[in-house]
């Protein structure tokens, strides 16, 4: 009896392990990348009109055709997603993260003329423009044909606040929401820290941004990034004063005339001080109380110049310890 009891049992538990194993769930799915079970979507372009651009699937082939929305696509969605970024991107005067740039497949020519035929051939799935680009304005129509999804960053990264907005947009785009918030978070603090620091300056001085991305000396006007950071870090601008409406050559007799009480060079090339030596090196140049007492700047590019990257910040801080020592200790 206790046998048959026991192969009883015996059956009792062969026949539930075999029910368990048959009622058992399949294997998970592999795990998706973040935000890719949120696409379709529908992205929101601001513009003259605005825009609406469906993305149908998160973007893993995305061609940035300047260098700024190449740097911010980087810090938003990392390289490995980038197929192709202006040659550009690659100097670390212009970028934070050159040896990334560097290791993305198509390094695009020079300049802000790209090839449509290039960029369709490379079979991206999202295209990123910005129109203040003659060229990049150029080539959208032709990339617009080919039915790609393209965001057109309107706006000309020319102020902090610009930056951000395009960080969200970006974001939003690339399904990296949060990334674009903890980048616009930090932005938000470090420049709250110069702003409490610095509070109301008594003494503004007045700044000539100079930056060499022509091979020749430029003198910047308002509407390029720099001049928002010198704003906000406590200085005025020389552009201003003459009334520049827009980014031109300077030479020396203009400089001496705007009297600037200090000279901020922006190195877009990364030849240094040196590639600004014909403005620079002119004797009444040499004898603006600027010059003679030290308060020449030179910074790169890549922390405080039409960049996409959170390291702006760095610039703005620099900047406001260059004009306000004594407040930013």
């Amino acid at each position: 009896m206790n046998r048959i009891l026991i192969r009883l049992g015996a059956a009792v538990l062969s026949l539930g392990l075999l029910t368990a194993c048959a009622q058992e769930p399949a294997a998970a799915p592999a795990a998706q990348p973040a935000g890719a079970a949120s696409y379709p979507r529908t992205v929101q372009v601001p513009g003259k009109p605005a825009r609406q651009v469906t993305i149908p699937a998160r973007p893993e082939r995305i061609a940035a055709l300047s260098a700024d929305a190449a740097e911010a696509a980087l810090e938003l969605a990392g390289p490995e997603r980038l197929i192709a970024v202006p040659a550009s991107a690659a100097n670390a005067s212009l970028s934070s993260h050159a040896g990334e740039m560097a290791t993305v497949a198509t390094q695009l020519p020079p300049g802000t003329d790209p090839d449509p035929e290039q960029i369709i051939s490379l079979e991206p799935d999202l295209i990123l423009v910005t129109t203040r680009h003659g060229g990049e304005r150029d080539a959208q129509a032709t990339l617009a044909q080919a039915g790609i999804p393209m965001i057109t960053i309107g706006n000309n990264w020319g102020t902090l606040e610009e930056v951000k907005q395009n960080l969200t947009l970006l974001g939003t785009a690339l399904g990296a929401e949060s990334r674009a918030g903890e980048l616009i978070a930090e932005l938000d603090r470090r420049a709250a820290g110069v702003a409490e620091k610095l509070g109301d300056p008594a003494r503004r001085p007045s700044v000539a941004i100079l930056s060499n991305q022509a091979g020749r000396p430029f003198i910047n006007a308002a509407d390029v990034l720099t001049s928002d950071l010198v704003r906000r870090a406590g200085g005025d601008l020389v552009a201003d004063r003459i009334g520049l409406r827009a980014t031109a050559p300077v030479s020396a007799e203009q400089l001496i005339a705007a009297g600037p009480d200090a000279i901020l060079l922006i190195d877009v090339t990364g030849k240094g001080r040196a590639s600004f030596a014909s403005v620079m090196s002119d004797p009444a140049v040499a004898a603006l109380a600027a010059v003679r007492e030290g308060r020449v700047k030179l910074l790169p590019a890549r922390i405080s110049y039409g960049t996409g990257g959170v390291r702006i910040a760095d610039g703005l801080e620099e900047i406001a310890r260059w004009l306000h020592p004594e407040a930013m200790r």
